[in-house]
């Protein structure tokens, strides 16, 4: 029972991560999207990684181009019916699709300030799962 408890306490903390991610919510901006469409969560998103990561411009427009895409990809995801562990599988298919062409984009410096972001985002999220 405990291993079960554990595997939903990682899924649950995955799944906000990519929620996080996916639809921008950082901390800066959470509150300004909700209820935003799925063009302002991909545009507050390049926003916030050209600011993060100093962008380029050439890289700000292929950014756009893959959150957009991703955003609207997930957006049926998380809207659906289907079950927690379900619909993680599908956005952690998405989310490890869209990094792999971000990668491509970034600098390998600005690839690893991401996952250092990244991190330091899922960090917070397991404290609040534990403070809870």
């Amino acid at each position: 029972m405990k291993n079960h408890k554990k595997i939903n306490v990682v899924l649950t903390v995955f799944t906000l991560l990519f929620l996080l991610i996916s639809k921008s919510s950082f901390a800066q901006g959470s509150g300004k999207l909700k209820g935003s469409t799925v063009e302002e969560r991909a545009s507050f998103q390049t926003e916030w990684m050209k600011e993060k990561l100093h962008l380029d411009s050439v890289q700000v427009q292929k950014v756009k181009d893959i959150n957009l895409k991703y955003a609207l990809k997930n957006e049926p995801i998380m809207k659906s019916s289907d079950g927690k562990l379900a619909k993680f599988r599908q956005l952690k298919a998405n989310q490890n699709e869209k990094e792999a062409e971000l990668k491509k984009v970034f600098s390998r410096e600005q690839f690893k300030q991401y996952e250092v972001i990244k991190d330091e985002l899922q960090d917070k999220m397991k404290e609040k799962m534990r403070n809870q």
